[in-house]
């Protein structure tokens, strides 16, 4: 076994906070509530394992691990980097009062990579491989009055598997960061009736004043009507109904909205919460009324419209990085911070960066107000044209993003997937084009979708034009980009350039700028670099002033045609610093006024 400890070089005011009392004690699934339910959040046993390692272990736990945070992160209390043929295992006890016709369902929000569970020593289901998505099972025969152990034995290779790690490395260096093993997302206990409600999706018609409801139901009776009441989105608290309709389980049905509705944006995010009933089950859920599609604006531009009007987007690359978590952000307020400084910057969006949050997070981004474009975390590589990587494409991946997109249906402020980041893990012409279309056609929210961002895309073709498969050799040369919505280039030149117009897909710049300004004091490593650089790193005023420009080169493209711009990036992330924040947060390189100013100018060109 080979163990590495890891120094905390690093803490945000928020992890400072951080007790085993109070880690990530609200409720898991804001988009979905119940009131039964109990976090399994807090302190855990903890051991490292030799690869092959089966049933019940005999050592000696080895210490304490605050979980959800991952073992190589200073929050979890260990500061480990384990080596990548070892096992993490984890144990604790929980209390169960079974009852007649109630199901027991573990949840685990995200666990990276080979999850195996037992409950009072015996395995609850197949292993679950991935690291993004949440997964669950049904424990109600495992379980017993009274105490319960469970035991969580997890594998991850970080490299050299098919697996979707993201920036994740074994040796972390430039762009690439601290490998993130095992538990990261909560852990929790939810109590369900014989027949429940699991995920739903709603699908806002703006434009004839409707919203569509469809319901997953499981168990006993899967077709057993919904009915669902909405409230007045004047408060959170409103118990005025406003609207009411029923369907079948599993079945899209409609409900009329009154006609003074009002529209989501980032400007004025009203949500809408609404209550469902099926047999005994009761949840609680909320949406919004917005419409983001791809339209010509008065001069035949094609363009990004936000409720049926031009609407610029513009935002930062944002990786969800924490120098005391990793992946996993301290607490909510943490959260909140980063999304309100970017709003108060005059940022309207983000492009999550090859992570997928927390959902509390994303409810964050709808209560607030800010849009988003999410990607698939990437895996191993960029084997564009690799044919033994069919399988990759075609199996891990096309699972593993069917399980985000799942988690992430009901968010109304994610307005573009990015099945793919530039060519990683790109298998070839035939099968990018291929996730580009099953993406397109598994929403029915029909959300565009930009994949990938930046590189090779072969063409994969707006959904109703050139979607066939290419033959391939007719392939893209790197840095011509087109993709399903959009054509995206990423140009970190400091006057970058934007593909032209094109009558199907919108111009879009998904990555650029990356200035780097070196803050002394809050910085991970001194050897930090940043894509650009302004002479004098150290030198904020002279980075923002060279911010300021850049923006406004921008603006110039904004009138040509460009729809939207991702800048990189919101924080630093270990030893990158082209963030406007420092990756602990404390400091705000740039004036929020004068970002703003820049910003609502790159609007107004593009509006």
């Amino acid at each position: 076994m080979v163990s590495i400890l890891l120094a905390a070089t690093m803490m945000t005011s928020f992890g400072e906070k951080v007790t085993a009392e109070n880690a990530w004690r609200e409720y898991p699934r804001p988009q979905l509530v119940r009131s039964n339910w109990e976090s399994l959040n807090g302190k855990w046993d903890y051991k490292i394992l030799a690869p092959d390692a089966d049933g019940y272990s005999k050592e000696k736990a080895a210490g304490k691990i605050l979980v959800p945070f991952a073992i190589e992160s200073a929050l979890s209390g260990v500061g480990r980097l384990t080596d990548k043929d070892e096992l993490i295992e984890y144990r604790r006890t929980f209390k169960v009062s079974p009852s007649k016709g109630i199901r027991q369902i573990l949840r685990f929000d995200g666990v990276d990579f080979r999850t195996q569970v037992f409950v009072n020593g015996i395995e609850a289901g197949i292993p679950h491989e991935g690291s993004q998505s949440g997964f669950s099972y049904d424990i109600t025969s495992l379980v017993r009055s009274g105490e319960n152990d469970l035991l969580v034995r997890v594998w991850d290779p970080t490299e050299g598997f098919v697996n979707s790690l993201g920036k994740q490395s074994l040796k972390p260096k430039g762009c690439f960061y601290t490998r993130v093993s095992g538990i990261w997302k909560s852990v929790w206990l939810e109590q369900v009736p014989e027949t429940w409600i699991e995920s739903y999706n709603v699908i806002p018609d703006i434009d004839n004043g409707k919203v569509d409801f469809i319901f997953n139901v499981k168990g006993a009776d899967q077709n057993e009507d919904v009915e669902v009441e909405i409230f007045d989105c004047c408060s959170e608290k409103s118990s005025v109904v406003v609207a009411k309709g029923e369907g079948d389980g599993g079945e899209r049905f409609s409900v009329k909205m009154p006609k003074a509705f009002r529209l989501w944006s980032p400007e004025e995010p009203n949500l809408y919460n609404f209550k469902a009933k099926c047999g005994d089950d009761v949840i609680r859920g909320y949406f919004a009324m917005r419409k983001f599609t791809k339209g010509k604006d008065k001069n035949g531009v094609l363009r990004f419209f936000l409720n049926n009007k031009p609407y610029f987007i513009i935002g930062t690359l944002d990786q969800g990085w924490w120098p005391d978590g990793l992946l996993t952000p301290p607490s909510e307020e943490a959260m909140k911070h980063d999304i309100l400084t970017l709003k108060k910057c005059g940022y309207n969006m983000m492009r999550k960066h090859i992570k997928v949050e927390p959902l509390r997070y994303y409810h964050l981004c709808d209560k607030l107000g800010i849009l988003i474009i999410q990607d698939m975390p990437s895996g191993d590589g960029t084997k564009v044209f690799d044919f033994s990587h069919a399988n990759f494409a075609y199996g891990s991946v096309r699972r593993e993003w069917k399980g985000v997109m799942d988690e992430l249906m009901a968010v109304p402020s994610i307005i573009m997937w990015v099945p793919y980041n530039e060519q990683w893990t790109q298998p070839c012409d035939i099968l990018t084009a291929d996730m580009l279309r099953w993406t397109a056609r598994y929403d029915p929210s029909h959300r565009l979708v930009n994949g990938p961002s930046g590189w090779r895309d072969f063409e994969g073709g707006d959904k109703g034009h050139n979607a066939d498969d290419r033959a391939w050799s007719k392939h893209k040369g790197e840095g011509e980009t087109e993709s399903c919505d959009a054509i995206d280039r990423h140009d970190y030149n400091f006057r970058p350039s934007m593909h032209a117009v094109n009558p199907h897909r919108v111009s879009f710049l998904g990555e650029y700028g990356g200035i780097g300004c070196r803050v002394p004091g809050h910085l991970w490593t001194e050897d930090a670099w940043g894509y650009g650089q302004t002479g004098n790193d150290t030198d904020c005023a002279a980075v923002q002033k060279k911010y300021v420009e850049l923006t406004a080169h921008v603006a110039t493209l904004a009138k040509k045609g460009l729809a939207g711009a991702v800048y990189t990036q919101t924080t630093d992330v270990e030893g990158e610093i082209n963030g406007i924040m420092t990756y602990d947060r404390k400091v705000l390189k740039f004036d929020a006024a004068a970002l703003k100013k820049a910003h609502d100018l790159l609007r107004a060109a593009g509006e």
